[in-house]
């Protein structure tokens, strides 16, 4: 994997990447850190009526060991997908699960609050996301897995270019179908800004 400091990895991963319709902003280490349960959770700076940090649908119990472990990976981690209007509203949460992996590729996940479902809020997201990451030195491809009854995920992952490598069993979500493709072969779908 290519060597990219801090201050670099903030060129290809903002703080904010900006969307036509969506601002996708980086929670900061505290703010994860801070909902472990223990502390009082870092307000997020936007109504967040639907909690949508809950460990119950959100990844932050995974991520919380993460950056632990290693705080560095956080530019990788867990971004709120926020609207861009006059009164911004949180529709939903984007990551990859860590940093590029030995092949240089990245994981992504992401969730949408169940009102602003089918208004194609999840495909701007993982787009905006693979296009940044995708500019990455280190990045060499994506991955993505969906459950098979998961209509929206497979035509954003497939839409993508995403082809179907196998399937897994994940223990939250029984099985999955895992898609990949390099960043030479990501297919963007969704204009940015």
């Amino acid at each position: 994997m290519t060597d990219v400091g801090a201050d670099d990895l903030a060129v290809y991963l903002p703080d904010v990447i900006v969307g036509l319709r969506l601002n996708l902003v980086l929670l900061s280490v505290a703010h994860v850190l801070s909902r472990d349960g223990t502390q009082t959770p870092v307000p997020l700076g936007y109504p967040d009526p639907t909690d949508v940090l809950n460990p119950a649908w959100s990844p932050i119990g995974h991520r919380i060991p993460q950056l632990r472990s290693d705080p560095t990976v956080n530019p990788w981690l867990i971004r709120l997908a926020v609207t861009r209007t006059v009164e911004p509203k949180i529709v939903g949460l984007i990551n990859f699960h860590d940093a590029p992996d030995e092949r240089g590729f990245l994981e992504i996940g992401y969730s949408v609050i169940e009102e602003y479902r089918r208004q194609g809020f999840a495909r701007e997201m993982a787009h905006l996301m693979w296009a940044a990451a995708g500019k990455h030195p280190a990045v060499r491809g994506f991955r993505a897995s969906a459950s098979p009854d998961n209509k929206g995920s497979l035509a954003i992952i497939r839409g993508a270019g995403l082809l179907h490598v196998g399937e897994q069993d994940d223990p939250e979500d029984g099985l999955e179908y895992v898609f990949e493709c390099t960043v030479a072969d990501y297919v963007p779908r969704m204009p940015v800004s």
